[in-house]
């Protein structure tokens, strides 16, 4: 849904999360995103949408079980 936050692969980051400013429906190409640097994106969908952001407020968690969504990217980031 629009407003969502998300993680893209990055070659330089590995990961970086965006906000999805458009909203998806099945059968489109691509993901109309905004990174945090503000810059626009449009990410291609391949096999599948890219995993979604844990909320800000489990940001940085010490207990990974704590996360809403436990994925290669949530572990990096805290």
């Amino acid at each position: 849904p629009q407003g969502a936050r998300v993680w893209i692969p990055d070659h330089i980051e590995v990961w970086r999360a965006a906000e999805i400013t458009r909203g998806y429906r099945e059968g489109d190409t691509v993901l109309h995103l905004r990174l945090e640097d503000g810059s626009a994106l449009a990410h291609p969908i391949e096999l599948q949408l890219p995993p979604l952001c844990n909320p800000d407020c489990l940001s940085g968690a010490n207990d990974l079980v704590a996360l809403s969504h436990l994925h290669e990217p949530a572990v990096l980031h805290s």
